[in-house]
């Protein structure tokens, strides 16, 4: 017995076995329901008998003793006090909780307050006979009719109504025995027992009937609920249950009638045995019971002897004979025949005859999804992936475009015919998009949605309003106008806080912009202080001596102020009303509510003409058709609503008398030719009607009745959870770990949930059932954004303080940092893949890293998503399907979405949202809810993207974070400073859970059901560093932190060993591409895979340089005018030291000696060329040319040689030039001069080839250091900057804002490495082979004291400013001067000088100084050779000392200044070139021979352009923040990118 197997057939043997587990600890209602031990006098009556709430005494639940209704306990005490005490004004409690939440002022105009201020009630409802206040108050001092006197009958009860027992009112029957007192004496709720069991109570009655009396043909319930759902025919012809199942030995029927007189078969008659099998059963061998013929040989034992699975085939037949053409079932040893397979019946027990039928069919015609998905015919190889899985688009071809690919720009289709006939000139009033060719109407810019693919229609569209007033760090935030001034650093440029008026002693500021706040009536300091010592304005009203202060006006009553603030807010602030009246209307409602017709108020469009009024001004309502009443009520002619029953009872119901008429007596339901009426029959004024019984609808013929699907066809849901159909009613069931509530609909879970909420700056815990509040962690400054993780109990938060991620446990209360140095705006707890992610809304990126107590290096972060993130606000998870969702605030306002791996990313919604908060998702329904703070609203939509729902209460003016659990919405409103929760589709059902002085900020629900167990791919893939779940959770990923690389395993992160990879400077940011990626896959449409890593303390790069042994980065600040040097390593980047400090100067270009670590810079304001050691100690000038600017600088310290592009002046011509010289500054020699606009300088490896990008010519250029064998590539006309890695060109151009990265070997046709929409200007590279050699400054600064300046073969000292030369190696300091009047002393301190020999175009300091900062008209067209001279000629030959003068002879004057094709003459004192016979130009440079290009119109357009390539250059190095500033922020957005490893 109570083994939990069924030996008797009838059960016997397994009834009354109930054993008490922690799930299901009573059992009540006849046994029909179980309840775990914490629904035991808890307070809520969860067994309809109510046993669950019996004999509970002082029972203690959990640590609170719960108080006997209808008391009230203390929150946070054992205190109860009477409902009495609630609202009463004075405080019971000791936290004064019973004066929390009373109301002071109804929210509708022309509602009932309760006296005890805790409910507002419609005035219909006052004195209507029944008590809708607590108090009941609302049927307090009512008028009273006298009812008609009479010695029997006191008073008389129309019909539907009873007499109470005191005979001093009636109530009506559907009152009776409802769970409320009506009757004064609770005449109405006595005698109200539970049935027992088998007895029925009648649906709405306390009336018992016996099972016996059911589908009687009889009504015994007074409304005939015992003869519903009746079977009056058999859906199948003959028979109410199967007729194999008649005499089968088991009873089917409820009356056992299918058992009754069966016919018998005699057992084998014996003393012990003598047992009768019923026909269809065998007796078994030991003649002690009997065993279905169908369960003989059925693979399972049931005779306790085992006979009936004996002299059995042990092998089936159909197993032996493969051609005997049956099937053998998968369980048991049964056969059937082939033909019986895949008939739809199942003849197998375990009906494995049925599986794998699958045949295709033209509306079902490929599986795919794991066999979820079906798709037809048609979806395959459209173009389109309708699966998941993509099978649908495999092994198709070439597949058509999407329309939104036709004449975007670029080919799609192989022979390019989707570009063919496009547009390639808009009309006058259309728009045409940045990139391709498409055209749009004008008035679609702007309109928040874009209809361009680049989006470039829905640039530059920033408007201010109240929620986004100020754009900040780069138009990367946009924050509201209450922000500014509040004495927090919202900005990272910290611009919100700039112009503030400060209150005093605090760091609360009132902005220039809202000084109207400060004598405004209204204290905005916590001090008080913005409003001490105003001056006060007399009000118009003398009599009543009313003084308004300044930023009040008085109401026109002239008894009360009012602030201008509140004046036309939408909200009654004078008793009068004035405040609100003459006010220009200016709301602007979302695409998905309606604007009432008072212009102050917008409600969903949902809630228009539903019958119920949301409008204060009750607008909704008017102008609708009239609301039908239900199947089971009558419609009267005024439009009320009453029952069947109250019609021709000679008693008017309906107010215009509608529902009584002469069709009461002369036609009705008794008359002649009554309608055949498929139910019930009612008369009516109009005659006889047919009606239907409840759960049923008359059809269109007004006979017949159909059942109504209430699981479909009712709105709102009639049950929470899971919904089934059945005749005339339904079934509501609940998800896995919920119970079904008395009440049939809803469900509840077994264990209490709690809400997390992070209050100011304090972390919370709230029982939602105990109401329970615990503090779990507090912080110096406001908490925003929480998370939790069920397994480890801990809890995940954002310290602003400390600019980190932080973790508290839940049992210990102890606490520990994860993430440092981050600003998060979200985080989300991966409780199946163990990660943790996180949103950084200044960088615009998503990251993660995995769970854990300890720190996490910054280097170990993985970003999974960087792209087009614009102002990323709210980041939600779904782990339990690999979905990662987020929400943008931006200027385009939208919820997207990706797998967790950051793959299959796509918009899932763009319309309805202005200001999208906060995101949760309803893990019940599949549907994603969020908070919008403008539109003051919760919305909710499909996970795809479908089906938009709003729900808007006037509880909720400002909502910052919302979660939804069960069948609940919790939200959060920063401006009500309260947690509330309302029923998620209607709203009903709203209170406050929690209301405290501070602000709140972000929830969480803690229960188990929100983090499910569920099997983690990531647990098989053991991912040496980081695992991402993908879309589907049924794959995941491995990733890899910076300087890591993905071993071919796929799971194994490697330490960079000899590989090479890519940086992109950005203005705040260096990101790191590995060059090996490119063999990953070519032509991407967004970056490979890359690191990121912040530069905090720049405020605007503009430059850098590497020395890769020492790992030393040199980073150049355009903002600052500074040179910093940074140290690299596998943790990241760490400042070192500032080599330069420019006031007022930009660094233009630099290079660095990565033999010595010296420097060599050019700036805007000292355009010729400068050396600085290493650390900045000492810094001398190299060249000085009378250049207009330098552009680029490339060295190469084995040889001692450096080149530099630059605009030089020749007479008043500008013309760009690229020269060289030794790296100590002698020799110069101009190298080219037909370019139109060189950069981006490199020498080859070995130093004998230059070459350069020409971006005003669009193409590669280069040249031998002797001026031979010049080489041109064509790259691109929008080419922007060149780099070099072995042999391998690599460049970046710009079309249209979009960037595209290429390559080549200099003879193969160019390829696509991939393509960015950000500006990318500058391209280097380095390896492990580019910085090999030495040379004479190798060894110990080849005894230099200062800086060491190498030459091919040599080297030279050189003393910095302020000092001056004792030997060939060693400097000391000048000493200090006093120049007489009327001169000036070198920068160096060297000597005085007159000031005529300041900017004379003769270099007479030894610094150079006295040439600096000059404004030369016609600068010397002398270079280096003339004035410094030099101790080795360009072709190497070496004087004996390095400081002597010495002239150029005629032969190095024809090579050097006339490059070999002319001969120098001097003319007025200066040296000019005289050039020989097919050449010309200032130092005959330009031919006119075979394949020379056109010098003279070269140069004339040089000419003309002037000044222009440094302007192109310095533009071009600012142009990457405009282009931010009009596109989506890009942290990635380059304006440098260097190739090169350092751990080499």
């Amino acid at each position: 017995m109570c083994d939990g197997k069924a030996q008797c057939q009838d059960r016997s043997d397994e009834m009354d076995c109930f054993k008490r587990t922690k799930s299901c600890s009573h059992r009540c209602d006849n046994n029909s329901r179980c309840i775990p031990e914490t629904f035991l006098c808890d307070g809520e009556r969860d067994c309809s008998d109510g046993s669950d709430e019996e004999g509970c005494g002082e029972t203690l639940l959990t640590t609170w003793t719960t108080c006997t209704s209808p008391s009230v306990r203390c929150r946070g005490s054992t205190l109860c006090i009477s409902q009495t005490q609630l609202c009463d004004t004075l405080k019971d409690c000791p936290d004064g909780f019973d004066e929390e939440s009373c109301i002071t002022k109804c929210p509708n105009r022309g509602e009932f307050r309760c006296k005890d201020r805790r409910k507002c009630i419609e005035r219909s409802l006052v004195c209507d006979g029944r008590a809708h206040c607590h108090d009941g108050s609302d049927e307090i001092g009512c008028p009273t009719i006298a009812a008609p006197t009479s010695q029997t009958a006191p008073l008389k009860c129309l019909l539907g109504s009873r007499l109470c027992k005191d005979g001093r009112e009636c109530v009506l029957h559907s009152h009776v025995c409802d769970g409320e007192v009506d009757c004064k004496d609770g005449s109405d709720e006595q005698d109200c027992g539970v049935c027992t069991s088998p007895s029925v109570r009648c649906r709405g009655s306390t009336l018992c009937i016996s099972q016996t009396q059911l589908c009687d043909t009889l009504k015994d319930c007074p409304d005939g609920f015992d003869e519903e759902s009746c079977i009056t025919k058999c859906p199948n012809r003959g028979r109410y249950i199967n007729r194999s199942l008649v005499c089968d030995g088991r009873a089917h029927c409820h009356d056992g009638s299918d058992e009754i007189g069966c016919p018998t078969i005699a057992a084998p008659t014996s003393q012990t045995a003598p047992l009768k099998c019923l026909l269809g059963s065998r007796l078994c061998k030991d003649g002690r019971e009997c065993v279905l013929h169908s369960h003989v040989c059925d693979g399972e034992v049931d005779c306790k002897d085992g006979s009936d699975e004996q002299d059995c085939d042990s092998v089936p037949v159909c197993s032996l004979v493969p051609t005997s053409g049956q099937f053998q079932c998968a369980h048991g040893n049964k056969c059937i025949d082939q033909q019986q397979m895949c008939d739809g019946k199942a003849q197998c027990q375990d009906r494995s005859d049925e599986m794998d039928c699958f045949k295709p069919t033209k509306s079902c015609s490929h599986r795919c999804d794991n066999n979820s998905l079906c798709i037809p015919e048609t979806f395959l190889c459209d173009g389109e992936r309708d699966c998941s899985d993509g099978s649908d688009e495999e092994g198709c071809g070439e597949t058509l475009p999407s329309v939104s690919l036709v004449c975007d720009g670029r080919a799609h289709c192989h022979d390019g015919s989707d570009e063919i006939g496009c547009p390639t000139i808009c009309l006058l009033g259309q728009f045409q998009c940045a990139h391709g060719n498409k055209c749009i109407d004008q008035q679609q810019m702007c309109d928040g949605k874009a209809q361009c693919q680049d989006r470039s229609d829905e640039m530059d569209c920033f408007k201010p309003t109240k929620s986004c007033s100020h754009r900040c760090d780069n138009n990367s935030l946009c924050i509201p106008e209450t922000f500014l001034c509040d004495g927090e650093r919202d900005c990272s440029d910290g611009s919100d806080e700039e112009g503030c008026v400060r209150c005093r002693g605090s760091t609360l500021c009132i902005s220039q912009t809202q000084l109207s706040l400060v004598c405004d009536g209204r204290a905005h300091c916590h001090d008080g202080s913005d409003e001490i010592g105003c001056p006060t304005i007399a009000a118009p009203t003398p009599q009543t001596a009313v003084k308004c202060l300044m930023g009040s006006r008085l109401c026109k009553d002239g008894r009360e102020c009012v602030l201008h603030s509140h004046v036309c807010d939408g909200e009654v602030d004078c008793k009068d009303g004035s405040d609100e009246q003459d006010c220009e209307l200016l709301l602007k409602c979302g695409e998905f509510q309606w604007s009432c017709v008072s212009k102050t108020q917008c409600i969903p469009a949902t809630c228009r003409c539903d019958g119920q009024k949301d409008c204060e001004d009750h607008s909704d309502e008017a102008g609708c058709d009239q609301l039908k009443c239900s199947n089971q009520l009558y419609q009267c002619g005024s439009g009320e609503c009453v029952d069947h029953s109250l019609l021709c009872d000679q008693i008017i119901n309906c107010p215009d008398g509608s529902d009584e008429g002469h069709g009461c007596s002369t036609n009705n339901c008794s008359s002649p030719g009554t309608p055949q009426c498929d139910q019930h029959c009612v008369s009516t004024p109009y005659g006889p009607r047919c009606i239907c019984a409840a759960g049923f609808r008359l059809q269109a013929n007004g006979l017949s009745c159909v059942d109504v699907d209430e699981c479909n066809e009712v709105l709102p849901p009639v049950c929470s959870h899971t919904c089934l159909n059945t005749r005339s009613s339904f079934l509501c069931r609940c998800h896995h770990g919920y119970l079904l509530e008395p009440n049939g609909h809803s469900c509840k879970t077994k264990d209490e949930a709690h809400l997390l909420a992070s209050v100011q700056n304090e972390l919370l815990v709230l029982g939602l059932h105990s109401s329970s509040l615990s503090l779990l962690s507090t912080s110096q400054t406001p908490v925003f954004c929480v998370d939790y993780d069920w397994r480890d109990q801990r809890v995940y938060w954002v310290s602003l303080e400390e600019e980190s991620i932080k973790w508290t446990s839940i049992n210990t209360k102890d606490t520990g940092t994860l993430v440092k140095g981050v600003k998060s705006e979200s985080i989300a707890v991966d409780w199946v893949g163990r990660n943790l992610y996180w949103l950084d809304g200044l960088a615009s990126q998503i990251l993660a890293v995995r769970l854990g107590t300890s720190t996490v290096k910054s280097q170990n972060y993985i970003v999974v998503l960087d792209e087009d993130l614009e102002q990323p606000r709210s980041l939600l998870l779904l782990p339990q399907k690999g979905l990662m969702y987020w929400s943008e605030v931006g200027s385009n306002p939208q919820i997207e979405r990706s797998g967790m791996d950051g793959s299959e990313r796509k918009v899932v919604l763009t319309r309805g949202l202005s200001w999208p908060v906060s995101l949760s998702v309803d893990t019940l329904t599949d549907r994603i809810y969020w908070a919008d703070e403008k539109l003051q609203c919760i919305g909710s939509v499909s996970l795809e993207g479908h089906n938009v729902r709003l729900l808007q209460l006037t509880e909720m003016p400002s909502p910052f974070s919302v979660m939804v659990f069960n069948d609940m919405v919790y939200w959060s409103d920063t401006k009500r400073r309260t947690i509330q929760v309302s029923h998620k589709n209607t709203g009903k059902n709203r209170k406050v859970l929690l209301k405290r002085p501070g602000q709140p900020f972000g929830i969480r629900i803690m229960h188990p059901l929100r983090q499910t167990n569920v099997s983690s791919p990531c647990e098989k893939l053991q991912c040496s560093h980081i695992c991402l779940l993908a879309p589907g959770l049924s794959t995941a990923v491995c990733r890899c932190a910076a300087g890591l690389l993905l071993a071919g395993d796929g799971l194994t992160c490697s330490t960079l060993v000899d590989t090479t990879f890519l940086l992109l400077l950005s203005p705040t940011a260096v990101t790191q591409i590995y060059l090996s990626t490119i063999h990953n896959g070519v032509g991407l449409k967004r970056l490979p895979e890359h690191h990121i890593w912040s530069l905090p303390w720049v405020h605007q790069a503009s430059g850098l340089d590497l020395a890769v042994q020492e790992r030393n980065l040199y980073l150049a600040d355009a903002a600052q005018g500074s040179v910093d040097l940074l140290k690299l390593s596998s943790s990241g980047l760490t400042p070192d030291s500032r080599v330069l400090n420019l006031q007022d100067d930009t660094v233009m270009a630099l290079a660095v000696d990565w033999v010595t670590l010296n420097l060599y810079w050019s700036s805007r304001k000292q355009p010729d060329l400068h050396v600085t050691t290493t650390r900045g100690q000492h810094t001398a000038p190299l060249l000085q040319l009378g250049l207009q600017g330098t552009t680029s600088i490339a060295l190469h310290p084995p040889t001692g040689r450096l080149c530099f592009t630059a605009l030089g002046q020749v007479n008043v011509r500008s013309l760009p030039q690229v020269d060289c010289a030794f790296m100590d500054g002698r020799s110069q020699k101009l190298l080219w001069r037909k370019a139109v606009m060189p950069t981006s300088l490199l020498f080859s490896n070995k130093g004998t080839r230059l070459y350069w990008a020409d971006i005003g010519a669009g193409v590669i250029d280069s040249i031998l250091l002797d001026g031979s064998r010049y080489k041109q590539f064509k790259a691109d006309p929008g080419l922007m900057s060149l780099t070099l890695a072995e042999n391998v060109l690599l460049w970046s151009s710009l079309d249209k804002d979009v960037t595209r990265i290429w390559f080549s070997d200099g003879f193969q046709p160019k390829q696509l490495w991939f393509e960015v929409n950000t500006n990318v200007v500058a391209l280097r590279v380095y390896s492990k082979t580019s910085q090999k050699g030495t040379n004479s400054c190798s060894e110990q600064n080849g005894g230099c004291s200062q800086l060491c300046l190498a030459y091919p073969g040599g080297r030279s000292c050189r003393c910095g400013r302020g000092y001056q030369p004792v030997d060939t190696k060693t400097c000391s300091p000048f000493p200090s001067l006093q120049c007489p009047e009327g001169s000036r002393a070198c920068s160096d301190g060297s000597r005085c000088l007159p000031l005529t020999k300041f900017c004379n175009h003769q270099i007479d300091c030894l610094d150079h100084s006295d040439e600096i900062k000059c404004d030369h008209s016609k600068p010397s067209l002398g270079h280096a050779g003339s004035t410094v001279p030099p101790s080795q000629d360009w072709s190497g030959r070496t004087t004996p000392r390095g400081v002597e003068v010495q002239k150029l002879d005629s032969e190095s004057c024809n090579a050097q200044q006339c490059n070999g094709h002319g001969k120098c003459v001097t003319r007025g004192g200066e040296t000019t070139c005289q050039c020989v016979l097919g050449y010309h130009g200032v130092f005959c440079e330009e031919g006119e021979g075979p394949g020379v290009s056109n010098a003279p119109l070269t140069l004339g357009i040089l000419s003309l352009i002037g000044g222009v390539l440094i302007a192109a250059v310095i533009i071009r190095k600012r142009v990457v923040t405009a282009v931010i500033q009009t596109k989506i922020n890009k942290n990635h957005t380059s304006t440098d990118i260097t190739l090169y490893n350092p751990f080499s």
